[in-house]
């Protein structure tokens, strides 16, 4: 008796549907892309009772003609692709041309569409994947799509359907997404009759964000844009004061897709791993533009996945990326909310009135805008003659090498060597040199030097650090033992001094190790380290780099047995540190040296807290004010390794609008 079945195509058509159809949400998220990738610049999507009942999709993309409209419902029909070479090099969203005959087999479905040079346009009506009209209409040029009753024809895949809010999320969810990803379309989300969110379509990614993910995120974020061995890394990334407790705020896109991406995710929380606390996650929003013949994208059923040839670039790029801004780019904390007033808050009225002022009206804002600003630019601040320092020119801090990036130079000679600071007698401060005997293998020798970090076009330029004069500033006084207030120029700024002082000791820590060169102990008794056999074999295949790193094994039957390891480790730590380099290696996420330097830096921060001063106890004001002057002078002094704020600053002109006194 025959057991094997030919399915029919209804039948057939049921089953993929299964594959891309989940939810709403999916619908929604094919019927865009395939807008997005007509070359729409404006797209308007209308959903009620979360997607069920009705969902509208509406483009100003390219259309289509009367024959691509009937055929672009059958099963494997797309414009994307033509032959098996096209599968080497998708720079389209969609490819696969299974989406419209997936949904319409569930649905109903109309598809009205004309292209730019037809007078009149066609729509096409579906049920269950069966065409029951075609006929010509008036519409605007571009495509809209309408499906409804979804899930009608298969009670048993509808049951399953969450409630009406829960997928209303979803499909915001997904709209958040393609919107991110996208701004140089106007995106329209509108959810039963109400508009959830509008982005403006001006190529501005700030603008999205403030539209979607709303003010406070949107002010608590920095710009990255780097690219490292031709992976560029655009974007931004939140404020280490913007985290959350899981990864729902890291969203990154793929050549323009949005993909969950583990390489990138894991690149984004190393580099953010000593500014922010062990349990909280980073926020970011980057786009990463890699050769399309490097990507897989058809791993996923939902594209929500893609495969590398090679994921270690994209995690240095990512790495350096953000490492790069975060060493460079972040401010301190700001102290609470301030308000517009007086000329500022003209400006900001100026600038929303341009807007819908005549051409006239606009000229006349733009001239008063101008005045306003150069007398803004004209404004300093008075100081005291007897506190007036004379001119100097302030060095600006330049970038600085990631750890796997630095070049150990020569000592300056004495000739062009700068001056040490002066130091008070006797120096109560703690010496540099003092650590706990598990970080005793990162010392370094004195002469110490930072270089920076790649450039885009592969420029390496590497400098020494430059002495930055020390601004006048007075300390008004210490709260509780543990708050440092100073005066500045136009300023005023809160110091915790445990977490400067904690972080002067890490990066002054952190420099000596990225100095040094691996030294190796060589083992008496081999030292076992269990692993898994995808790790042995990416053991295997990193020989060479884990030798640079001072390692040498020999391959066991359930894992390697150490020879040697570098110097200054004890066993247990040298089974620690293999075990995460060969799960790191397994994973594929990122460089050896990414790895070394990570499990250094989490001795350093027990290191640096043992070293800190204290809160709470009673410091000399030598210390108080040695300390005050690495918080104002090093750009590296924003936050602890914990991840805390090092200083919180308040402008003068935020005082006096705070007691409303301009």
């Amino acid at each position: 008796m025959q057991k094997i079945n030919l399915l029919d195509t209804q039948v057939a058509n049921l089953i993929a549907a299964g594959e891309v159809v989940e939810r709403p949400a999916s619908a929604i998220k094919e019927l865009l892309e395939n807008s997005i990738d007509a070359g729409a610049t404006q797209i308007t999507a209308e959903i009620k009772n979360g997607g069920v009942s009705l969902m509208r999709i509406t483009d100003n993309g390219c259309g289509m003609s009367k024959e691509d409209a009937l055929v672009c419902t059958r099963r494997h029909a797309t414009s994307k692709i033509k032959d098996a070479t096209d599968l080497d090099g998708i720079v389209t969203l969609g490819f696969r041309g299974e989406a419209l005959a997936a949904i319409s087999s569930v649905s109903k479905m109309r598809i009205m569409t004309r292209t730019k040079d037809s007078e009149l346009g066609v729509m096409v009506t579906s049920e269950g994947g069966n065409i029951v009209s075609c006929e010509e209409s008036g519409c605007p040029y571009g495509t809209t799509v309408i499906v409804e009753e979804l899930f009608s024809n298969v009670p048993a895949r509808r049951k399953f359907l969450k409630r009406d809010a829960s997928e209303t999320a979803a499909v915001s969810a997904v709209m958040e997404k393609l919107a991110l990803s996208r701004p140089d379309i106007a995106f329209k989300f509108i959810v039963d009759g109400n508009l959830r969110f509008q982005t403006a379509g001006d190529n501005s990614l700030v603008n999205v964000i403030y539209a979607i993910l709303g003010r406070d995120f949107a002010k608590k974020t920095v710009k990255v844009h780097d690219m490292t061995d031709g992976v560029e890394v655009e974007g931004v990334i939140g404020t280490p004061d913007n985290v959350r407790g899981n990864r729902g705020a890291e969203n990154f896109f793929i050549n323009g897709r949005y993909i969950r991406c583990g390489t990138a995710s894991a690149a984004l929380e190393q580099a953010f791993s000593s500014y922010i606390p062990s349990d909280k996650f980073p926020s970011c929003v980057l786009a990463i533009t890699v050769n399309p013949a490097f990507v897989d994208v058809n791993v996923h059923p939902q594209k929500l996945e893609v495969k590398f040839s090679n994921d270690k670039p994209i995690f240095n790029a990512v790495y350096c990326a953000v490492r790069n801004t975060l060493m460079n780019g972040i401010d301190r904390p700001s102290m609470g909310q301030t308000k517009l007033t007086g000329d500022s808050y003209k400006l900001y009225q100026d600038v929303l009135s341009m807007k819908t002022a005549t051409e006239a009206e606009a000229e006349k804002i733009a001239s008063e805008k101008e005045r306003l600003t150069r007398k803004y630019e004209q404004i300093t601040v008075p100081v005291e003659e007897k506190t007036a320092l004379p001119d100097i020119e302030v060095a600006v801090p330049k970038p600085i090498l990631m750890p796997w990036e630095t070049e150990v130079k020569k000592a300056p000679t004495p000739s062009t060597a700068p001056a040490p600071s002066p130091v008070p007698s006797p120096d109560p401060r703690p010496t540099f040199t003092e650590r706990p005997a598990a970080v005793d293998p990162i010392k370094a020798p004195e002469n110490e030097t930072k270089t920076v970090q790649k450039m885009p076009e592969n420029e390496t330029k590497t400098v020494q650090n430059e002495p930055i004069p020390t601004p006048f500033f007075k300390i008004a006084g210490v709260m509780f033992n543990t708050y440092v207030f100073l005066e500045l120029e136009n300023k005023m700024m809160i110091i915790d001094k445990h977490a400067a002082h904690e972080r002067v000791l890490f990066e002054k820590m952190r420099a000596n190790m990225s100095s040094l060169e691996p030294v190796s102990q060589l083992l008496l008794f081999p030292v076992s380290v269990p692993l898994t056999s995808e790790e042995m074999a990416a053991c295997g295949e990193y020989r060479e780099e884990l030798v640079k790193l001072g390692f040498d094994f020999v391959e066991g039957e359930k894992g390697v047995d150490l020879m040697q390891y570098p110097s200054g480790l004890n066993d247990a730590q040298a089974v620690t540190m293999f075990s995460e380099l060969a799960s790191r290696l397994s994973d594929g996420h990122g460089d050896l040296k990414i790895g070394r330097d990570a499990f250094y830096e989490k001795a350093l921060y027990q290191a640096s807290c043992k070293a800190a001063v204290k809160g709470g106890r009673e410091d000399s004001p030598e210390n108080i004010r040695w300390i005050a002057e690495q918080v104002i002078t090093n750009p590296n002094i924003r936050f602890c390794p914990h991840g805390r704020p090092v200083a919180f600053e308040m402008t003068k002109s935020e005082f006096e609008r705070q007691f409303e006194r301009t």
